[in-house]
């Protein structure tokens, strides 16, 4: 009597174990999205970053220099600041663009009056 339990038992462990490998994973969909949220937040927390960077040195330039372009003396307005600087650390004109608001050929011309 106790071998007819203990082959029952093994039977069906072994048709547990079968069935387990065609189990659907409930929580690969959950997992998929819970990924697809933490890139979502790391680009957003990047983004954010770049933002406050620039907010940050447009507060550390003096506020008479903020008015103009450029003036007489020939000092440099917060985003022509920024597009030498980012034009210095080698960014293409179409992502200096994108982080300015500005057009392509508009950071052309600014690039091209700036390096005079």
């Amino acid at each position: 009597m106790v071998e007819y339990a203990i082959i029952a038992l093994a039977a069906l462990a072994i048709i547990l174990l079968v069935l387990s490998f065609f189990a659907k994973d409930d929580l690969k969909p959950l997992e998929e999205q819970i990924d697809h949220l933490t890139v979502s937040l790391a680009q957003e927390t990047y983004q954010i970053k770049k933002r406050l960077q620039v907010i940050e040195e447009e507060l550390l330039i003096p506020e008479r220099q903020r008015s103009a372009s450029l003036r007489l003396d020939g000092s440099l307005s917060p985003a022509d600041r920024r597009i030498l600087f980012l034009h210095k650390q080698g960014f293409p004109l179409e992502d200096i663009a994108r982080e300015t608001g500005l057009t392509v050929a508009e950071v052309e011309r600014a690039v091209r009056r700036l390096r005079r």
